[in-house]
């Protein structure tokens, strides 16, 4: 299971190429993962322009020019690889734990961007995409969790009181 360093290790890579870059193109290849993807999640995200990759938990967000935001959980064995059109790249995983490199078995979503693209891989499926629809909406899905074990608020003080 990709652990909160991995997570934190793929949304800095992920910010670096894909920060303010448009998704020309969506392609899913497999609706079926631990949650099923909404019907309109192509056209939620085509053409539309990253504007901050964040890291909530294990959770990627994607915050869209839309006021959309759109969250990745890997689950158990999910990466997400990047392709470069114009150079073929030997290794694709963004993380530094499984395979690598990518197999096309198990690519579930693509987001293509002008010059790149990113293939979220899974073999279990146990990992997810949610279009979130706005701040107000992104805040009641993680009013939940606890707080960042790497915040102020993760302390002494706040073990003690749960």
């Amino acid at each position: 299971m990709p652990e909160l360093p991995e997570v934190e290790i793929v949304k800095q890579s992920l910010k670096k190429k894909i920060k303010f870059k448009k998704i020309k193109k969506v392609i899913v290849r497999n609706r079926n993962l631990r949650f099923k993807l909404q019907n309109d999640f192509e056209n939620v995200l085509k053409n539309r322009f990253v504007k901050e990759v964040s890291r909530i938990s294990k959770y990627l967000i994607f915050e869209l020019d839309n006021q959309k935001y759109c969250i990745i959980h890997l689950g158990m064995s999910g990466t997400i690889h990047l392709i470069n059109k114009k150079k073929q790249n030997k290794f694709t995983n963004l993380s530094f734990y499984h395979s690598r490199t990518l197999s096309e078995k198990h690519n579930h979503v693509e987001l293509l961007f002008p010059n790149f693209k990113i293939i979220y891989n899974d073999p279990r499926r146990f990992g997810y995409f949610k279009i979130i629809n706005c701040k107000a909406e992104l805040k009641e899905f993680f009013n939940k969790i606890g707080p960042e074990a790497i915040s102020e608020d993760f302390n002494l003080d706040y073990l003690k009181k749960k």
